[in-house]
């Protein structure tokens, strides 16, 4: 299954990059964003502020600390899902088949335990929910046409900091 998951070529690395940078935006994460790398590891072509990696702080509520890595949680969620959804349904166009989504969805579960000790309704949950809306987003042809732009502005550029990517992406904000 991993073999489906890597990225077969630049384009298809891409569109990943150009998916995780839509869900950031469309979850309002551009806060956490420091900029989209094509030439980084595959792991590491969303460059996250240092925010992001929440150690904790002592001047927090649990309450807010809780908050806070939860919606890292469902940030790195979302990018994740948006990453396959965009390669599939925008650069392929055609669906997600099943075996990844359960794949997807399995690899979340375990995240969801280990990252905030959620219970697997739970997580299943937010991936469900996450999935649905991500699933809207990436068939809607204006996003479509938003992300190929994004894309072949990220392939000739390489690397785009956070306000280049927001710049780029403002369309979204009108659909």
């Amino acid at each position: 299954m991993e073999h489906k998951l890597s990225y077969r070529n630049e384009d298809d690395k891409c569109y990943g990059a150009t998916g995780m940078a839509i869900a950031v935006v469309v979850f309002d994460g551009e806060d956490m964003l420091s900029a989209v790398n094509l030439d980084a590891t595959p792991d590491n072509v969303l460059e996250l502020s240092e925010e992001f990696y929440f150690a904790g702080n002592p001047g927090l509520s649990a309450k807010s600390a809780w908050n806070r890595i939860l919606s890292n949680f469902n940030l790195t969620m979302a990018t994740s899902i948006a990453n396959v959804m965009c390669r599939k349904v925008v650069l392929d166009n055609e669906a997600v088949d099943a075996e990844i989504k359960r794949f997807l969805r399995d690899f979340m579960l375990d995240e969801g335990k280990s990252t905030c000790d959620l219970d697997e309704e739970e997580t299943a949950r937010l991936f469900d929910k996450n999935y649905t809306y991500l699933h809207r987003v990436f068939n809607h042809h204006g996003v479509q046409e938003i992300a190929h732009d994004f894309a072949n502005v990220l392939k000739r550029r390489r690397r785009m900091t956070r306000m280049e990517v927001i710049e780029q992406l403002r369309a979204l904000s009108m659909l």
